[in-house]
């Protein structure tokens, strides 16, 4: 027969982890948001233009994606 408890506690530790988790992903997220917004924004000659544009199309692709 299978112990409430040990259920109870496997379902809190779980909530607790996953509550961990989130916080931690979303302070990656703002990272990454602010990173983007800096390659979107950049005011610099790079060496290769074509590589700042593939950074910045890709970019928009996938916030276009999350956006959906």
């Amino acid at each position: 027969m299978p112990n409430p408890n040990k259920n109870k506690h496997f379902n809190d530790e779980a909530l607790r982890i996953n509550r961990m988790l989130k916080k931690e992903n979303d302070a990656l997220s703002e990272i990454v948001d602010e990173f983007e917004d800096f390659l979107l924004n950049i005011n610099t000659q790079w060496d290769d233009d074509k590589q700042s544009q593939r950074l910045q199309d890709m970019i928009l692709k996938v916030r276009s994606r999350d956006n959906e």
